[in-house]
């Protein structure tokens, strides 16, 4: 019950415009994005095609803005549109995220969808090179022919 309340809080703050103030930050716990995108993984059984995750597994992690973007995949687009549908989310919420962003921790490489309201701070904020630290929520995953694809989505970002 008190995953799916902050389930409903995490989802009710999404879909309306935050101020910097609102923005919950204290539960995005410290983890890597490989940590993040194991434990997604590992939620997705043998025999699923779709993971929808319940607990969006807030994280905050440190990493590189490489400013290199491309709009989001279409089996990724079309996850979160699902995503958000099964969970009773505006149509617009999943509008939100049409461009993917290539993050860098350490040597690892990760294309993050990332909601337009933060991006759109990218150009005036940030430089290729720049270390930062992503608020990141995972809503689960995808069977692809070459395995499981982790739908990890940018809420927020901080210098």
């Amino acid at each position: 019950m008190r995953n799916l309340l902050l389930l409903v809080f995490i989802l009710a703050a999404c879909a309306v415009p935050a101020a910097p103030q609102s923005f919950p930050y204290d539960i995005f716990k410290p983890r890597t994005l490989k940590e993040v995108t194991a434990i997604t993984t590992k939620a997705v059984r043998p025999y699923d095609t779709w993971f929808f995750a319940t607990t969006l597994l807030e994280s905050k992690m440190r990493v590189t803005f490489t400013g290199q973007s491309r709009p989001m995949l279409p089996a990724r687009r079309q996850f979160v549109s699902n995503w958000a549908g099964v969970f009773g989310q505006p149509k617009e919420y999943a509008d939100r995220y049409e461009t993917e962003f290539l993050y860098k921790e350490g040597d690892d490489e990760y294309w993050l969808g990332t909601q337009t309201p933060v991006a759109k701070y990218f150009p005036k904020e940030l430089k290729p090179g720049d270390t930062i630290t992503l608020y990141v929520i995972s809503i689960g995953g995808y069977r692809t022919k070459d395995g499981v694809e982790c739908v990890l989505l940018v809420e927020e970002y901080q210098n």
